[in-house]
């Protein structure tokens, strides 16, 4: 189901991770202690710096919202060499689209059986 890592030279195959908080800030986290402080305190697994703009709009709006991240690198780490693999390979688009669509394709089903 997912492209394979190797075809692109990272030296891990991509996961699939449910769950875990995720969370957004303005500023990219490239201080290690800072990450690690973050980590600790608020437990995410993930930091972006998009996400919340679109939750916002969304709530704005009354539209229920979810999100599928896509991620690469390790902010404050030492994988730069990777990350233009992952991204400039198609590796993390692609893999996204195949949750995205998964997720669909199963709530899809299920909100068939529901109004049966």
């Amino acid at each position: 189901m997912w492209a394979e890592a190797t075809k692109v030279c990272i030296s891990s195959q991509p996961l699939v991770r449910i769950g875990g908080r995720g969370i957004t800030t303005s500023a990219f986290i490239a201080n290690p202690d800072y990450r690690n402080y973050v980590f600790k305190t608020i437990k995410d697994v993930s930091v972006d710096m998009e996400t919340t703009a679109f939750a916002h709009v969304a709530y704005a709006n009354e539209i229920p919202f979810i999100a599928f991240r896509s991620l690469s690198d390790l902010a404050g780490g030492d994988d730069s060499t990777e990350v233009g693999a992952f991204f400039g390979s198609g590796l993390a688009e692609n893999n996204e689209a195949k949750v995205t669509l998964g997720f669909l394709e199963a709530w899809s089903k299920r909100r068939r059986n529901v109004d049966e």
